[in-house]
């Protein structure tokens, strides 16, 4: 028996907590502690600690896939290339849109933008990670000397080990101000709970402004997945700037701040738009309607579903790589096992896409990659703790301020979002979704409502609902708390097999909505 230990980088959120992978006869098994981590000192939170499950998930795809009819159907590499150059033959410039997961590596996301820019020659290439925020002061372990944090959103589930900092000034005497929309784990923490109304999160955060002091303050902000992001990051800078505090952005994505740093165009200026052909990489951004839609993924996510071809991808305990941080810390992922036959890294799959395509985008390694990116790095210089490079002065869009919201008559409740620490979103969504152990934690989708609220529906804990806004529905196992006022219900951001926060969501913070038992 062979048995090796191989550290690498989370695949979930932008904290960029390490771990190492247990690997037992060249096979993952499981993770253990990595002690020496700069960012997480050998801790990880749920979906760190059982990340490995997903690596040897049943439901990884390993063959690509074509679709005929209205079935996708196995096909070989050369069948499945040469229907992606018949499917794009004259597809370019702003025919096509390019979409590049958060949660991909640096180097898989640059070599897709290479294919965006020349091949397809368009400059529709994005992530969801764009959202007009562009933010990042001092380290994470610098939280901790923070006499005064304000903290927008729920922290400790969005990115939990950043929370355990927050912690640790508190510990030392730090005051803690908590902004969000119910009373959350954070607001739990906090020395001061600012409660939003729901949508009125800009105006909360105007409202904590009273509330800070000292002379090494920082303001927090925990960036989620909706299309007022980049307005309540603005409240959140303009407050910083006002207490002269330092101000940092938390990307949702393991490599949201990666992406960033690449260069990709607002997502909202490319998302939702009808085009000719649709490119995407590793992201779930729900069934994609109309054009060619050509999909490189691990798992048969329901992006890949509407697909007219899938191709296999690595996941990141097969690829050699790196990924950036919140705190622009370039750190490592390491191969700790081949992937099965027929599985290609993404950098791999674009390179012979291009070719097919006619264009060249040939390289030997993600190595060779990383060295085109970064000519006075290495990943030699790499190894021990990685790399932080220099914080820029924070930038973020004006945005759409978050709707306020109407509730009553058909739709009496005020539904609010937030981050599941079990589960995550988007590309997250499907990984956290093959992870056995964080779906036998939460199974499904759920809705959280006050105990007043639960027995005038007549609604008990455990139940099916069905949670509905003017946008759509889904079905939902109700929680029973009272973290949250009457006539407020949470659902997380997060998505579960056919469920997903965007159907009744939208894309808003928070919407009217109501709860019907099951007949």
């Amino acid at each position: 028996m062979e048995l090796k230990y191989v550290p690498t980088v989370c695949p979930f959120c932008g904290t960029g907590c390490s771990f190492s992978l247990v690997v037992k006869d060249g096979k993952v098994v499981g993770s253990a502690p990595f002690h020496r981590s700069p960012v997480c000192d050998g801790k990880t939170c749920q979906k760190g600690h059982y990340a490995y499950e997903l690596v040897n998930s049943e439901a990884r795809i390993t063959t690509p896939m074509i679709k005929k009819g209205d079935e996708l159907v196995e096909a070989s590499w050369d069948e499945a290339l040469a229907a992606v150059a018949d499917g794009l033959k004259g597809v370019s410039g702003a025919d096509i849109a390019v979409f590049a997961s958060a949660n991909a590596t640096n180097e898989d996301i640059y070599a897709l933008k290479k294919l965006a820019s020349d091949v397809f020659k368009t400059g529709n290439f994005t992530s969801c990670a764009a959202l007009g925020i562009d933010a990042s002061a001092g380290t994470i372990r610098g939280i901790a000397k923070a006499d005064c944090i304000v903290a927008v959103g729920n922290i400790f589930e969005s990115h939990p080990l950043i929370a355990r900092r927050i912690v640790n000034a508190k510990d030392k005497g730090a005051k803690v101000i908590a902004v969000d929309s119910f009373n959350s784990s954070m607001a739990k923490l906090a020395d001061q709970f600012v409660k939003a109304v729901p949508g009125g999160e800009i105006e909360a955060i105007k409202e904590a402004a009273a509330f800070v002091e000292g002379s090494a303050a920082l303001v927090l902000y925990a960036v989620g997945a909706t299309k007022s992001e980049a307005a309540v990051a603005a409240a959140a800078k303009a407050l910083a700037d006002e207490k002269k505090a330092a101000f940092c952005a938390l990307p949702a994505q393991a490599n949201g701040r990666g992406a960033l740093d690449i260069g990709v165009a607002p997502f909202d200026d490319v998302f939702g738009k009808e085009y000719k052909a649709c490119y995407v990489m590793g992201e779930d951004l729900g069934p994609v309607e109309g054009g060619f839609i050509v999909v490189q993924d691990s798992f048969l996510s329901g992006t890949a579903k509407s697909a007219n071809v899938v191709l296999p991808a690595a996941v990141y305990a097969e690829v050699d790589g790196t990924m950036t941080n919140a705190e622009r810390r370039i750190q490592l992922v390491r191969k700790a096992q081949e992937p099965a036959e027929g599985v290609k890294a993404n950098w791999q799959i674009v390179s012979e896409v291009a070719g097919k395509l006619g264009g060249s985008i040939a390289y030997e390694s993600a190595e060779a990659i990383f060295n085109e990116m970064y000519g006075d790095l290495s990943y030699e210089a790499l190894q021990k703790d990685g790399f932080v490079k220099e914080a820029t002065a924070a930038v973020v869009a004006e945005g759409v301020a978050p709707a306020a919201v109407s509730a009553g008559g058909d739709y009496p409740f005020a539904l609010v979002t937030g981050p599941s620490i079990w589960h995550g979103y988007g590309a997250a969504g499907t990984l956290s979704e093959n992870c056995h152990s964080l779906v036998k934690e939460v199974p499904s989708m759920f809705v959280k409502i006050n105990p007043v609220d639960a027995k005038a529906l007549d609604v008990k804990k455990g139940e099916t609902v069905t949670v509905s806004s003017e946008k759509g529905s889904i079905k939902a196992t109700v929680r029973i708390s009272k973290d949250l006022d009457e006539g407020v219900i949470f659902v997380p951001t997060m998505s579960m097999g056919e469920e997903c926060i965007c159907k009744i969501a939208g894309g808003e913070k928070a919407v009217a909505a109501k709860i019907e038992k099951e007949a």
